[in-house]
């Protein structure tokens, strides 16, 4: 696997603790979302990407209605 950004191959991958809050004022009152993806991070530019999990994707789907 190679970096989209800068093409190195100098990749790590990391578990990590997202809470995602809904944008606006109509935001604050919906409960936050915490996600544990998997993280993978060049270690060269800094670019990084994750996938949500399809469970948490459902239950953010829901609460994002």
């Amino acid at each position: 696997m190679v970096c989209k950004r800068c093409s190195s191959e100098n990749l790590g991958t990391f578990s990590a603790e997202i809470n995602l809050h809904f944008p606006g004022r109509e935001g604050l009152d919906k409960p936050t979302v915490w996600l544990f993806p998997e993280i993978v991070v060049c270690l060269d530019c800094g670019f990084a990407k994750f996938s949500i999990p399809h469970a948490q994707l459902l239950r953010f789907s829901q609460q994002a209605a």
